[in-house]
């Protein structure tokens, strides 16, 4: 969120369970706008093998996010 800050465009990837905590977050910092992304939870003890197909589940949307700065 410091990036984004300043002005550096990010996308923070948060689990389903703490996007809301990611959301809040985010607008108390006041950057209610902040790009996030969400990944199935948790990410602790699973294998890296499920880790790397959240990741290319989600890779297409962070690029779209980061490419499409007018949206």
């Amino acid at each position: 969120m410091k990036l984004e800050g300043a002005g550096i465009p990010t996308v923070l990837v948060a689990t389903g369970e703490l996007r809301l905590l990611a959301d809040q977050t985010a607008a108390d910092l006041g950057l209610a706008g902040l790009r996030i992304v969400s990944v199935e939870h948790p990410i602790g003890g699973v294998p890296e093998a499920a880790i790397l197909d959240r990741a290319d589940a989600v890779v297409d949307e962070v690029l779209g996010l980061l490419t499409d700065m007018a949206g």
